[in-house]
C-alpha cells in the first residue's frame, strides 16, 4: 500500500468513527448516517473535499423540502418516494448538485420511517450531513506535500526536452534511427502528464507555489508540442545543407542552456543574428531547395518560440 492510499485510508477511518461517536453521543437517530456521509465527502484533494461537502449540504437541504412537502402532500407512502425522485433528480442536476443524491436520498427515506416531519427530526437529519461533512473537511486538512515528487519530474522533464534538442542538432549532420525519437517523445509525454497529475493535486490542496509550478507546466506543454513541429521539419532538411548545419549549432546551443537563468537571454540575441541573416539569403533557385529553405525556417520560428517561452519560464520574477 503506497503512502497516498495509506493517508486516505487513515483519514476515511477517522472521519467516519468520528462522525458516529459525535452523532451518538448527541442522540441523533440513524448516527451512521453520519459515518457514511463522512466517507463519501473524503476526496483526493483539500478543495474536493470541501467542494464535495458544500454541493451534497445543499444537496440535504433541498431534498429534505422536497421529501417533507411530498410526504405531507400525499402521505409516507412507498411510491411518494418515487415520486420524490422524480422531481429531485433532474433539479439535482440542473443545480449541478448531483453528488450528493444518494446520501440525501437515504435522508429522506429517514423521513418516510419516522412516517411524520416534525423540526426535530429535520434539525436530526440536518445534524448528520453537517457531523459527516465536518469531519470529512477536518481529516482532510492534512495532506501530505508532493512537492519534492513534482520537482523531480518537472527536472526529468526539462532534460528529456534538452534530450531531444540535442539529438536534433545531431541529426542535422548525422543519419539517426527514427526510434530514437518516438521514445523520447513518447517519455516526455508521460513525464508531461504524470507531472501535471501531481501539480493540479497540489494546487487543489492549496499547497504554496503550486498555481505557478502547474502554469509553468502547461508551458512546457506548449514546449513540447514546439519540438514536435521541429521535428517534422527536420525531416526535410538534410545533412549537408549549410543553413541546417547553423541550424544545428544553434540547437546544441539551446539544448545546454535550455535551463540556466540567465543564460536564454544570450541564446535569444544568438537566434536574431541568424535570424537577420537567413532573411538576406539569396532566393531559391529550385524548388527542392525552396522546400529546404521553408523548412529550416519554419523550424527556426518553432526554436525561437520555443526560446521565449524557456525564457520566461527560467527568468520570471519569483
Amino acid at each position: 500500500m503506497n503512502k497516498t492510499v495509506m493517508v486516505r485510508t487513515l483519514k476515511t477511518a477517522f472521519a467516519s468513527l468520528f462522525s458516529i461517536l459525535i452523532a451518538e453521543e448527541l442522540g441523533l437517530d440513524y448516527a451512521a448516517a453520519a459515518g457514511i456521509i463522512a466517507i463519501l465527502n473524503v476526496f483526493e484533494t483539500r478543495w474536493a473535499t470541501v467542494e464535495g461537502g458544500l454541493k451534497r449540504s445543499l444537496s440535504a437541504i433541498l431534498a429534505l423540502a422536497i421529501g417533507s412537502l411530498c410526504f405531507e402532500s400525499f402521505g409516507y407512502n412507498t411510491w411518494v418516494f418515487g415520486l420524490y425522485l422524480l422531481l429531485f433528480v433532474p433539479l439535482s442536476f440542473f443545480l449541478k448538485v448531483e453528488l450528493g443524491l444518494g446520501p440525501s436520498s437515504v435522508l429522506v427515506t429517514h423521513l418516510m420511517a419516522f412516517g411524520t416531519v416534525t423540526p426535530s427530526i429535520i434539525l436530526n437529519e440536518m445534524a448528520l450531513i453537517f457531523i459527516g461533512t465536518g469531519f470529512a473537511m477536518a481529516t482532510n486538512f492534512y495532506a501530505p506535500s508532493k512537492q519534492k515528487k513534482l520537482e523531480e519530474l518537472i527536472g526529468q522533464v526539462d532534460e528529456k526536452m534538452k534530450d531531444i534538442l540535442n539529438l536534433f542538432s545531431r541529426a542535422l549532420t548525422e543519419d539517426l534511427d527514427v526510434q530514437l525519437y518516438t521514445d523520447l517523445f513518447k517519455d516526455l509525454d508521460q513525464g508531461l502528464e504524470e507531472a501535471i497529475r501531481l501539480a493540479v493535486i497540489e494546487d487543489e490542496n492549496m499547497i504554496q507555489d503550486s498555481s505557478m509550478q502547474l502554469y509553468d507546466l502547461h508551458l512546457r506543454e506548449r514546449e513540447a508540442n514546439l519540438l514536435k513541429i521541429i521535428y517534422e521539419d527536420l525531416a526535410s532538411i538534410p545533412p549537408s545543407y549549410v543553413e541546417g548545419i547553423h541550424m544545428s549549432e544553434m540547437l546544441r546551443t539551446t539544448s545546454t542552456q535550455l535551463t540556466e537563468k540567465g543564460a536564454m537571454m544570450e541564446v535569444k540575441r544568438r537566434m536574431n543574428y541568424l535570424k537577420d541573416h537567413i532573411e538576406v539569403l539569396d532566393l531559391p533557385k529550385t524548388h527542392e531547395e525552396f522546400k529546404i529553405r521553408a523548412a529550416v525556417y519554419h523550424a527556426f520560428r518553432a526554436l525561437d518560440q520555443l526560446v521565449e517561452i524557456s525564457n520566461y519560464i527560467v527568468n520570471k520574477p519569483v
